[in-house]
């Protein structure tokens, strides 16, 4: 797997760990200090899944496209990695 499509691939399954805890902790748990230490944990890797695939080389524009997507960037991200891995 080329660095590029392989630290994607990591920094989507962070994001989507993330979200996950977040909306587990908002729908089930309701623990105070989840939402202040995990928020900006979400939001940096977000941020870091965006910049890495808008600007990195030689990737599908539906992958730079769908990395943006809030919530569901991470996942999509994901599934266009490993396409893009298998071409």
């Amino acid at each position: 797997m080329r660095p590029l499509l392989r630290a994607l691939d990591v920094l989507s399954v962070l994001e989507l760990l993330s979200i996950a805890v977040l909306l587990v902790n908002l729908f089930l748990v309701h623990a105070d200090g989840v939402a202040p230490a995990i928020g900006p944990i979400h939001g940096a890797l977000y941020l870091a899944v965006g910049v890495t695939a808008l600007f990195g080389r030689d990737l599908l524009l539906r992958t730079r496209l769908m990395a943006l997507i809030p919530v569901l960037g991470g996942i999509l991200t994901l599934i266009n990695v490993r396409t893009e891995n298998r071409r």
